[in-house]
């Protein structure tokens, strides 16, 4: 009798090794969520993080999203609560990426209000799925930035730099490892 041999394989099994950099997808209403995007985003450049891409989830299709995750190691969202709930098009996102089982990502956060806080709370919730590595400390925001605020954005930036920083010395001791090996 003949023996067969299978070998099953996903779609992000054919793909490469993702590369140094961050996503940061958010949703934001009236601008104020945006805002915290837009600081992280800053600080993370400062910190040494070339590769940044930003996807308001209300105006970027989500294949496009959904690509950069694959391609990048860092994702940052954020979010405003909704009817106590996270915003739907984030929601959306989220499930979406739960579904296709990504694995080896780090995973920062962050939330608006105004009269009850959820976002935070949910996207949490979501990482349970997700299963990508939490890095820093999520941002909450009710209203609108203030100082506080900004200083937390850029504390959040800097632990997704920092992590991925870290990375580089890993692969670093890696190669000189096989090196030292040959």
């Amino acid at each position: 009798t003949a023996t067969t041999f299978f070998y099953t394989f996903s779609l992000h099994d054919a793909l490469p090794i993702s590369e140094e950099g961050v996503v940061i997808a958010y949703g934001s209403m009236y601008g104020n969520t945006e805002e915290v995007a837009e600081a992280i985003a800053e600080e993370l450049s400062k910190q040494g993080i070339r590769n940044i891409v930003m996807h308001n989830v209300s105006h970027t299709s989500h294949s496009f999203i959904i690509a950069d995750v694959f391609k990048y190691k860092g994702l940052i969202v954020g979010c405003p609560t909704y009817n106590t709930q996270m915003y739907p098009e984030m929601e959306a996102l989220l499930s979406k990426l739960a579904s296709r089982e990504i694995k080896g990502r780090y995973l920062g956060y962050f939330g608006s209000f105004t009269w009850a806080s959820a976002a935070v709370k949910k996207i949490a919730e979501f990482n349970d799925k997700l299963k990508f590595e939490p890095v820093g400390n999520p941002v909450e925001m009710k209203h609108s930035m203030k100082a506080e605020t900004n200083t937390q954005a850029k504390e959040l930036a800097k632990a997704m730099a920092d992590r991925l920083k870290a990375d580089r010395s890993e692969e670093h001791t890696s190669e000189l490892q096989s090196h030292l090996n040959l």
